[in-house]
């Protein structure tokens, strides 16, 4: 785990969080080797020791917390019964011979995240569950150690939203989320009604002319469901 010189000091890790996919998550910039060596402080999304050992023994069927790294710096997943769990890992590969990108927000070609969560992960599918996928990387190489994907189990997110994409008339949604992702909510806590959701063909995701579609809507405003991916897989209708 350790690059044993006097200069460079320990290599440090981070999860790169929610790709990936939570909009709210501020992408990774990475210091400078010399910077990161002369600093004992942690990130927010730094990965310990503990937790990349404890990586090893993770596996599909473990869950995570919203934030997909524990607040504990001695365990990785969290009992899927802890009140914290809110992603179930559905895959998990370990030395997946992927480079992250130098703001560590993601890998160059992501058909090999395709590969493994499936082509839909990330999303906004009307009516789907949340799914995302995240890495842990070495800060100062960009190597992939772990790559996962994970789905949501339902729990509503710290915001109260339920992680499922909006579908249908009449349900309501958080656009001022800080979450990626949208997904419906009680009418009194959300701030959009939709009035119509317009579900696009997986085949015309990357290609969707929202604007032209957005003419369908009754609403007073559309908003497109763009992934991580710059995919645009449902444009919702609001008032």
């Amino acid at each position: 785990m350790n690059l044993n010189t006097e200069t460079f000091g320990p290599i440090r890790r981070l999860l790169a969080i929610g790709g990936v996919a939570l909009a709210g998550s501020v992408a990774l910039s990475g210091c400078g080797i010399l910077e990161d060596a002369a600093s004992d402080s942690a990130t927010d999304n730094e990965v310990s020791n503990e937790q990349v050992d404890a990586v090893a023994d993770a596996k599909a069927g473990d869950c995570l917390p919203e934030e997909m790294i524990s607040a504990d710096p001695s365990i990785f997943a969290v009992e899927c019964s802890d009140p914290t769990a809110f992603w179930t890992i559905t895959q998990i590969e370990a030395d997946p011979g992927l480079t992250a990108t130098a703001d560590g927000s993601g890998v160059e070609d992501p058909q090999a995240i395709f590969d493994l969560c499936g082509e839909t992960v990330g999303a906004q599918v009307p009516g789907a569950t949340w799914t995302d996928w995240s890495m842990i990387y070495d800060q100062t190489t960009y190597a992939v150690d772990y790559v996962f994907c994970v789905e949501a189990n339902g729990v509503p997110s710290s915001e109260g939203v339920t992680p499922t994409v909006p579908a249908n008339a009449g349900e309501c949604t958080l656009t001022a989320t800080t979450q990626w992702n949208f997904g419906t909510i009680d009418c009194a806590a959300g701030d959009a009604v939709i009035t119509s959701v317009i579900d696009i063909p997986q085949a015309e995701w990357e290609t969707a002319d929202v604007d032209a579609l957005a003419a369908e809507c009754t609403g007073s405003s559309y908003y497109p469901a763009e992934d991580q991916f710059g995919r645009t897989a449902s444009v919702f209708c609001l008032e």
